[in-house]
Protein backbone atom coordinates (compact mmCIF):
# COMPACT_ATOMS: atom_id res chain seq x y z
CA UNK A 1 0.00 0.00 0.00
CA UNK A 2 1.48 3.63 -0.91
CA UNK A 3 0.50 6.65 0.68
CA UNK A 4 1.01 10.12 -0.09
CA UNK A 5 1.00 12.94 2.05
CA UNK A 6 0.83 16.76 1.00
CA UNK A 7 -0.43 19.00 3.61
CA UNK A 8 -0.51 22.78 3.11
CA UNK A 9 0.06 24.77 6.57
CA UNK A 10 -2.21 25.33 8.96
CA UNK A 11 -1.68 28.82 9.16
CA UNK A 12 -0.59 30.18 12.87
CA UNK A 13 -0.24 26.61 14.31
CA UNK A 14 1.49 24.22 12.05
CA UNK A 15 3.98 24.39 9.07
CA UNK A 16 3.47 22.07 6.48
CA UNK A 17 6.03 20.39 7.08
CA UNK A 18 5.16 19.70 10.58
CA UNK A 19 1.55 19.06 9.59
CA UNK A 20 3.12 16.08 7.47
CA UNK A 21 5.00 14.53 10.20
CA UNK A 22 2.08 14.30 12.33
CA UNK A 23 0.15 12.57 10.07
CA UNK A 24 2.93 10.52 8.89
CA UNK A 25 3.23 9.46 12.28
CA UNK A 26 -0.13 8.49 12.38
CA UNK A 27 -0.05 6.12 9.17
CA UNK A 28 3.38 4.13 10.65
CA UNK A 29 1.60 3.07 13.88
CA UNK A 30 -1.55 1.55 11.94
CA UNK A 31 0.06 0.47 8.83
CA UNK A 32 3.83 -0.34 9.95
CA UNK A 33 4.30 -1.48 6.69
CA UNK A 34 3.27 1.09 3.93
CA UNK A 35 5.06 3.10 1.94
CA UNK A 36 4.39 6.31 2.44
CA UNK A 37 6.15 9.42 1.06
CA UNK A 38 6.10 12.97 2.18
CA UNK A 39 6.16 16.15 0.20
CA UNK A 40 5.41 18.83 2.61
CA UNK A 41 3.69 21.45 0.01
CA UNK A 42 2.73 25.01 -0.45
CA UNK A 43 0.15 26.74 -2.98
CA UNK A 44 2.51 29.87 -3.66
CA UNK A 45 2.23 31.63 0.08
CA UNK A 46 4.09 30.61 2.88
CA UNK A 47 6.29 27.50 2.43
CA UNK A 48 7.18 27.55 -1.00
CA UNK A 49 10.54 28.61 -0.34
CA UNK A 50 11.27 25.45 2.14
CA UNK A 51 9.24 23.28 -0.64
CA UNK A 52 10.90 24.19 -3.74
CA UNK A 53 14.43 24.12 -1.80
CA UNK A 54 13.55 20.35 -1.14
CA UNK A 55 12.87 19.56 -4.12
CA UNK A 56 15.44 21.69 -6.76
CA UNK A 57 18.04 22.04 -4.01
CA UNK A 58 19.63 25.83 -3.97
CA UNK A 59 21.19 28.60 -1.28
CA UNK A 60 18.96 30.20 1.24
CA UNK A 61 20.64 34.27 0.88
CA UNK A 62 20.10 35.99 3.46
CA UNK A 63 18.73 39.95 3.23
CA UNK A 64 17.56 43.02 5.33
CA UNK A 65 14.85 44.93 3.98
CA UNK A 66 12.10 47.29 4.99
CA UNK A 67 8.64 45.17 6.89
CA UNK A 68 5.07 46.08 5.65
CA UNK A 69 4.84 48.31 8.72
CA UNK A 70 8.27 50.57 7.92
CA UNK A 71 10.40 48.51 10.20
CA UNK A 72 13.59 46.59 9.35
CA UNK A 73 13.12 42.76 8.67
CA UNK A 74 15.82 39.76 8.34
CA UNK A 75 14.32 38.22 5.41
CA UNK A 76 15.75 35.35 2.77
CA UNK A 77 15.25 33.89 -1.06
CA UNK A 78 16.35 31.31 -2.78
CA UNK A 79 18.81 31.39 -5.18
CA UNK A 80 19.01 28.40 -8.15
CA UNK A 81 21.34 29.12 -11.03
CA UNK A 82 19.87 32.28 -12.47
CA UNK A 83 17.25 31.81 -10.80
CA UNK A 84 15.51 33.27 -7.40
CA UNK A 85 12.32 32.25 -5.84
CA UNK A 86 11.26 34.74 -3.40
CA UNK A 87 8.51 34.40 -1.07
CA UNK A 88 6.13 37.71 -0.43
CA UNK A 89 5.84 36.56 3.25
CA UNK A 90 9.11 37.08 3.98
CA UNK A 91 9.07 40.71 3.50
CA UNK A 92 5.45 41.49 4.11
CA UNK A 93 3.65 38.69 5.53
CA UNK A 94 0.90 38.96 7.79
CA UNK A 95 3.37 37.37 10.56
CA UNK A 96 5.60 40.64 10.12
CA UNK A 97 2.62 42.93 10.95
CA UNK A 98 3.00 45.18 14.21
CA UNK A 99 -0.17 46.11 16.18
CA UNK A 100 -2.84 48.71 14.95
CA UNK A 101 -1.50 48.56 11.24
CA UNK A 102 -4.17 47.64 8.97
CA UNK A 103 -3.81 47.04 5.21
CA UNK A 104 -4.33 50.81 5.15
CA UNK A 105 -1.16 51.42 5.91
CA UNK A 106 1.18 48.76 5.00
CA UNK A 107 3.77 48.38 1.97
CA UNK A 108 4.84 45.50 0.06
CA UNK A 109 8.88 47.93 -0.47
CA UNK A 110 10.46 45.05 0.85
CA UNK A 111 9.48 42.15 -1.47
CA UNK A 112 10.77 45.49 -4.32
CA UNK A 113 13.91 45.38 -2.64
CA UNK A 114 14.62 41.51 -2.38
CA UNK A 115 13.89 41.24 -6.48
CA UNK A 116 16.40 44.22 -6.80
CA UNK A 117 19.00 42.83 -4.69
CA UNK A 118 18.41 39.32 -6.75
CA UNK A 119 18.46 41.30 -9.89
CA UNK A 120 21.94 43.00 -8.68
CA UNK A 121 23.49 39.99 -8.02
CA UNK A 122 23.04 38.47 -11.37
CA UNK A 123 20.02 36.30 -11.37
CA UNK A 124 17.61 36.59 -14.74
CA UNK A 125 14.75 34.89 -13.83
CA UNK A 126 12.93 36.16 -10.73
CA UNK A 127 10.15 33.63 -8.74
CA UNK A 128 7.87 35.21 -6.56
CA UNK A 129 5.58 33.64 -4.38
CA UNK A 130 2.22 35.37 -3.36
CA UNK A 131 0.61 34.76 -0.49
CA UNK A 132 0.00 35.74 3.36
CA UNK A 133 0.43 39.70 3.08
CA UNK A 134 -0.34 42.10 5.38
CA UNK A 135 -0.96 44.21 2.65
CA UNK A 136 -3.56 45.88 -0.17
CA UNK A 137 -1.31 48.08 -1.90
CA UNK A 138 -1.74 46.23 -5.48
CA UNK A 139 2.26 45.71 -5.30
CA UNK A 140 2.84 49.93 -5.89
CA UNK A 141 5.39 49.44 -3.13
CA UNK A 142 7.26 46.63 -4.72
CA UNK A 143 7.13 48.72 -8.08
CA UNK A 144 8.44 51.37 -6.29
CA UNK A 145 11.48 49.82 -4.97
CA UNK A 146 12.49 48.76 -8.47
CA UNK A 147 12.04 51.88 -10.28
CA UNK A 148 8.27 52.71 -10.79
CA UNK A 149 6.97 56.50 -9.80
CA UNK A 150 3.63 57.19 -8.98
CA UNK A 151 2.31 60.51 -9.65
CA UNK A 152 -0.48 62.55 -7.65
CA UNK A 153 -2.71 64.68 -8.66
CA UNK A 154 0.22 67.91 -9.21
CA UNK A 155 2.43 65.49 -10.99
CA UNK A 156 4.64 64.42 -7.55
CA UNK A 157 5.95 61.08 -7.17
CA UNK A 158 4.65 59.49 -4.07
CA UNK A 159 4.70 56.01 -2.65
CA UNK A 160 0.60 54.64 -2.38
CA UNK A 161 -0.53 52.55 0.39
CA UNK A 162 -4.01 51.11 0.48
CA UNK A 163 -5.20 53.89 2.23
CA UNK A 164 -3.86 56.06 -0.88
CA UNK A 165 -4.21 54.52 -4.05
CA UNK A 166 -7.03 56.71 -4.98
CA UNK A 167 -4.58 59.38 -5.07
CA UNK A 168 -2.70 58.34 -8.05
CA UNK A 169 -3.21 59.68 -11.12
CA UNK A 170 -0.22 58.67 -13.38
CA UNK A 171 2.07 56.14 -13.64
CA UNK A 172 5.38 55.91 -15.01
CA UNK A 173 6.86 52.70 -15.08
CA UNK A 174 10.45 51.52 -15.69
CA UNK A 175 11.37 50.51 -19.26
CA UNK A 176 13.41 48.26 -17.79
CA UNK A 177 11.07 45.49 -17.61
CA UNK A 178 9.25 45.90 -20.49
CA UNK A 179 12.96 46.04 -22.87
CA UNK A 180 14.82 43.41 -25.02
CA UNK A 181 16.61 42.39 -22.22
CA UNK A 182 13.99 42.20 -19.05
CA UNK A 183 14.36 39.40 -16.67
CA UNK A 184 11.83 36.54 -16.48
CA UNK A 185 9.04 37.60 -14.10
CA UNK A 186 6.67 35.03 -12.89
CA UNK A 187 4.24 35.26 -10.17
CA UNK A 188 2.88 32.03 -8.01
CA UNK A 189 -0.59 32.57 -6.87
CA UNK A 190 -2.05 31.46 -3.71
CA UNK A 191 -5.67 32.54 -5.04
CA UNK A 192 -7.23 33.40 -8.55
CA UNK A 193 -9.64 35.86 -7.50
CA UNK A 194 -10.06 38.95 -9.23
CA UNK A 195 -8.40 42.73 -8.83
CA UNK A 196 -11.49 44.75 -7.21
CA UNK A 197 -15.33 43.69 -6.83
CA UNK A 198 -17.11 41.34 -4.38
CA UNK A 199 -14.73 38.43 -5.28
CA UNK A 200 -11.71 40.94 -5.16
CA UNK A 201 -8.28 41.40 -3.21
CA UNK A 202 -9.94 44.13 -0.80
CA UNK A 203 -13.85 42.63 -0.43
CA UNK A 204 -12.23 38.79 0.13
CA UNK A 205 -8.89 38.93 1.83
CA UNK A 206 -9.25 42.82 3.81
CA UNK A 207 -11.05 41.60 6.77
CA UNK A 208 -8.63 38.96 7.23
CA UNK A 209 -5.82 41.47 7.34
CA UNK A 210 -8.10 44.09 10.11
CA UNK A 211 -9.49 46.45 7.55
CA UNK A 212 -13.02 47.39 8.77
CA UNK A 213 -15.49 47.52 6.52
CA UNK A 214 -14.90 51.54 5.81
CA UNK A 215 -11.97 50.87 5.04
CA UNK A 216 -12.34 47.66 2.60
CA UNK A 217 -14.17 50.28 0.58
CA UNK A 218 -11.31 52.74 0.39
CA UNK A 219 -9.09 49.87 -0.63
CA UNK A 220 -11.40 48.21 -3.10
CA UNK A 221 -11.59 51.68 -4.91
CA UNK A 222 -8.03 52.03 -4.24
CA UNK A 223 -7.27 49.12 -6.56
CA UNK A 224 -10.18 50.04 -9.23
CA UNK A 225 -8.09 52.99 -9.34
CA UNK A 226 -5.03 51.62 -10.40
CA UNK A 227 -6.88 48.53 -13.16
CA UNK A 228 -7.98 52.10 -14.44
CA UNK A 229 -5.33 53.86 -15.29
CA UNK A 230 -3.82 50.53 -17.15
CA UNK A 231 -7.18 49.97 -18.91
CA UNK A 232 -6.18 52.93 -21.07
CA UNK A 233 -3.42 50.60 -21.49
CA UNK A 234 -5.22 47.96 -23.15
CA UNK A 235 -3.87 45.87 -19.92
CA UNK A 236 -7.67 44.60 -18.45
CA UNK A 237 -5.61 43.88 -15.02
CA UNK A 238 -9.44 42.87 -13.42
CA UNK A 239 -9.65 40.20 -16.27
CA UNK A 240 -6.18 38.49 -15.34
CA UNK A 241 -6.57 35.14 -12.94
CA UNK A 242 -4.42 36.14 -9.68
CA UNK A 243 -4.76 39.73 -10.69
CA UNK A 244 -6.17 39.53 -6.54
CA UNK A 245 -3.71 37.27 -4.99
CA UNK A 246 -1.66 38.73 -1.96
CA UNK A 247 -3.39 42.42 -1.44
CA UNK A 248 -3.82 43.11 -5.80
CA UNK A 249 0.29 42.40 -5.90
CA UNK A 250 -0.54 39.46 -8.64
CA UNK A 251 -1.68 42.51 -10.83
CA UNK A 252 1.33 45.04 -9.67
CA UNK A 253 4.02 42.00 -11.16
CA UNK A 254 1.61 41.84 -14.26
CA UNK A 255 1.61 45.95 -14.29
CA UNK A 256 4.52 46.72 -13.41
CA UNK A 257 7.07 44.25 -13.94
CA UNK A 258 5.69 42.66 -17.29
CA UNK A 259 5.61 39.47 -15.37
CA UNK A 260 3.47 36.18 -16.27
CA UNK A 261 0.87 34.90 -13.37
CA UNK A 262 1.10 31.53 -13.24
CA UNK A 263 -1.14 28.92 -10.70
CA UNK A 264 1.53 28.44 -7.64
CA UNK A 265 -0.18 24.40 -6.55
CA UNK A 266 -0.06 23.76 -9.95
CA UNK A 267 3.72 24.80 -10.77
CA UNK A 268 5.14 23.21 -7.87
CA UNK A 269 2.85 20.24 -8.40
CA UNK A 270 4.67 20.27 -11.73
CA UNK A 271 7.97 20.59 -9.97
CA UNK A 272 7.02 17.45 -7.67
CA UNK A 273 6.02 15.67 -10.66
CA UNK A 274 2.73 14.84 -8.73
CA UNK A 275 0.87 13.05 -11.40
CA UNK A 276 3.70 10.60 -11.45
CA UNK A 277 3.75 9.65 -7.47
CA UNK A 278 -0.13 9.49 -7.70
CA UNK A 279 -0.50 7.29 -10.45
CA UNK A 280 0.83 4.10 -8.00
CA UNK A 281 -1.09 5.65 -4.74
CA UNK A 282 -3.60 3.81 -3.09
CA UNK A 283 -4.84 7.37 -0.82
CA UNK A 284 -3.74 11.12 -1.18
CA UNK A 285 -4.04 12.86 2.05
CA UNK A 286 -3.51 16.86 2.14
CA UNK A 287 -4.66 19.33 4.95
CA UNK A 288 -5.28 23.10 5.46
CA UNK A 289 -6.25 25.62 8.51
CA UNK A 290 -9.19 25.88 7.23
CA UNK A 291 -11.99 24.83 4.30
CA UNK A 292 -13.54 27.82 3.58
CA UNK A 293 -15.06 29.73 0.23
CA UNK A 294 -11.47 30.35 -0.93
CA UNK A 295 -10.34 26.41 -1.04
CA UNK A 296 -11.89 25.86 -4.12
CA UNK A 297 -9.82 28.87 -6.13
CA UNK A 298 -6.33 27.95 -5.96
CA UNK A 299 -5.23 26.08 -2.96
CA UNK A 300 -3.36 23.23 -2.26
CA UNK A 301 -6.51 21.01 -1.91
CA UNK A 302 -8.24 21.96 -5.30
CA UNK A 303 -5.32 21.51 -6.78
CA UNK A 304 -4.48 18.34 -5.32
CA UNK A 305 -7.85 16.64 -6.28
CA UNK A 306 -8.21 18.03 -9.49
CA UNK A 307 -4.77 16.13 -10.72
CA UNK A 308 -5.48 13.31 -8.65
CA UNK A 309 -6.32 10.67 -11.07
CA UNK A 310 -9.37 10.05 -9.60
CA UNK A 311 -7.23 8.57 -6.56
CA UNK A 312 -8.74 8.94 -3.03
CA UNK A 313 -8.02 12.48 -1.67
CA UNK A 314 -8.89 13.12 1.86
CA UNK A 315 -8.45 16.51 3.21
CA UNK A 316 -8.07 16.74 6.93
CA UNK A 317 -8.82 20.82 8.30
CA UNK A 318 -8.41 23.02 11.72
CA UNK A 319 -12.03 23.98 10.96
CA UNK A 320 -14.66 23.11 7.91
CA UNK A 321 -16.73 26.77 7.34
CA UNK A 322 -18.62 25.03 4.64
CA UNK A 323 -22.23 23.76 4.13
CA UNK A 324 -23.27 20.68 2.40
CA UNK A 325 -23.91 22.39 -0.62
CA UNK A 326 -20.20 24.31 -0.62
CA UNK A 327 -18.54 20.59 0.05
CA UNK A 328 -20.31 18.68 -3.03
CA UNK A 329 -18.60 21.23 -5.00
CA UNK A 330 -14.84 20.23 -3.41
CA UNK A 331 -16.53 16.39 -3.66
CA UNK A 332 -16.95 17.12 -7.66
CA UNK A 333 -13.41 18.34 -7.86
CA UNK A 334 -12.35 15.16 -6.63
CA UNK A 335 -11.80 15.60 -2.69
CA UNK A 336 -13.36 12.53 -1.11
CA UNK A 337 -14.05 13.80 2.37
CA UNK A 338 -13.22 16.82 4.48
CA UNK A 339 -12.13 15.60 7.99
CA UNK A 340 -11.97 18.36 10.88
CA UNK A 341 -9.61 17.69 13.50
CA UNK A 342 -11.01 19.18 16.90
CA UNK A 343 -11.57 16.82 19.55
CA UNK A 344 -14.08 18.84 21.95
CA UNK A 345 -15.40 22.01 22.38
CA UNK A 346 -12.18 24.75 22.35
CA UNK A 347 -11.61 28.36 21.90
CA UNK A 348 -9.92 29.54 18.91
CA UNK A 349 -6.18 30.13 20.87
CA UNK A 350 -6.21 26.59 22.75
CA UNK A 351 -7.20 25.13 19.16
CA UNK A 352 -4.65 26.54 17.68
CA UNK A 353 -2.10 25.55 20.64
CA UNK A 354 -3.43 22.03 19.99
CA UNK A 355 -3.25 21.61 16.47
CA UNK A 356 -0.30 18.89 16.60
CA UNK A 357 -2.02 16.66 18.70
CA UNK A 358 -5.53 17.19 16.96
CA UNK A 359 -4.24 16.31 13.94
CA UNK A 360 -2.04 13.66 15.19
CA UNK A 361 -5.35 11.86 16.69
CA UNK A 362 -7.14 12.93 14.05
CA UNK A 363 -5.53 11.41 11.44
CA UNK A 364 -4.72 8.31 13.75
CA UNK A 365 -8.58 7.76 14.18
CA UNK A 366 -9.15 7.56 10.20
CA UNK A 367 -6.32 5.49 9.54
CA UNK A 368 -7.88 2.72 12.08
CA UNK A 369 -11.33 3.48 10.27
CA UNK A 370 -8.93 2.56 7.02
CA UNK A 371 -7.87 -0.59 8.54
CA UNK A 372 -11.29 -2.11 9.44
CA UNK A 373 -12.33 -1.66 5.59
CA UNK A 374 -9.33 -3.32 4.71
CA UNK A 375 -7.72 -1.07 3.17
CA UNK A 376 -4.02 -2.54 4.13
CA UNK A 377 -4.61 -5.21 2.33
CA UNK A 378 -4.09 -3.59 -1.10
Amino acid sequence: MKILILPDSFKGSLTSSQAAAQIESAARKVFPEAQIESFPIADGGEGTLEMVQKAAGGAFLPIEVMGPCGQRVRSRYLSIGETAIVELAEAAGLGLRLPGFSPMKTTTIGLGQIIAEALHVGHRRIVIALGGSATTDCGCGMAAALGTQFLDEAGRPFLPTGATLSMVRGIRLNGFFFGKNAPGIEALCDVDNPLYGPQGAACVFGPQKGATPEEVKVLDAGLKNIADLFQKRAAKLNTLKGAGAAGGTGAGVAAFLNGRLLSGIDALLDLMKFEEAAKTADLIITGEGAVDAQTKGGKVAAGIARRAGGKPVVLFTGANMLGEKELNALYELGITAVLPILQKPTTLGEAMADAKTNLHLAALNFFRAQQMLGLGAR
